[in-house]
Formats: C-alpha cells, sequence, structure tokens
C-alpha cells in the first residue's frame, strides 16, 4: 500500500484524499474523516513533538492491511494529563485498514498504551 507513508509523515495534504471514514478512540464522540487524523496525530505531537513512526511488519490481503509499527519519540509535552517528564518512549502499535476503491474505510488501531504510560510513569512498572 503506497499510501502508508503518509499516516507516519507531516503530510496532512496528501493523506486527507484517503480518508473518508475514521474512528478515534480518545473521543467521546466518534469523528470521521481528515478531522481524525488531525486529532490523533495532533494530540501524539502535542506530548511528544518528533515523534516517529516506524513500519516495522505490514501484510495485505484483498482489500485488507495489518501493520505493526514502533512509535518513538521523547515525552516533552502533556499527553493523557501526564505533564512532560522528558521521559524517551518506544511503543508498539498495530493497526488494521479496511480499503474500498483506494480509500480507507474502517480502521482499528491498538497502540500499546499501557506501556507508553509506563514509559512516561504515569502507570507504575509492574
Amino acid at each position: 500500500m503506497y499510501l502508508l507513508p503518509y499516516f507516519f509523515s507531516d503530510d496532512n495534504q496528501t493523506i486527507f484524499h484517503f480518508l473518508p471514514l475514521w474512528l478515534c478512540p480518545f473521543q467521546a464522540d466518534p469523528l470521521q474523516g481528515p478531522k481524525v487524523y488531525l486529532t490523533i496525530i495532533g494530540m501524539m505531537r502535542r506530548g511528544f513533538p518528533h515523534i516517529e513512526w516506524s513500519n516495522e511488519e505490514m501484510i495485505t490481503e484483498n482489500d485488507k492491511v495489518a501493520v505493526r509499527f514502533t512509535m518513538k519519540g521523547t515525552h516533552k509535552g502533556t499527553f493523557f494529563g501526564v505533564p512532560a517528564t522528558g521521559k524517551p518512549i518506544a511503543v508498539s502499535a498495530m493497526n488494521f485498514y479496511r480499503f474500498y476503491e483506494n480509500k480507507i474505510i474502517e480502521e482499528v488501531g491498538q497502540p500499546d498504551l499501557l506501556g507508553l504510560l509506563t514509559q512516561i510513569g504515569a502507570v507504575p512498572a509492574i
């Protein structure tokens, strides 16, 4: 899938073409389209201004794509109510996309939020 690098870049204009439906898991009310993309990316960049996403693995089958990636950055802003700690993070995530006519029509993401919150000290290590 040639568009996935855009998910992990600052090129918001290109990705808008591909976002007819995307539900944001961190909002009380579901959001759709480019607004969701900017909400999620904005939230991550406020907490981790220089966050980077690295595509580790991608599997495609018919109209579905599974992507495993790593998020890396330094906690330099408030994230989920946790003030900046200056601590580095390296967190795994899995996203599943369904496409129709070269557009994402469904997305399910599963980031390791517990791992992220543990790494910034918001949750005690087990």
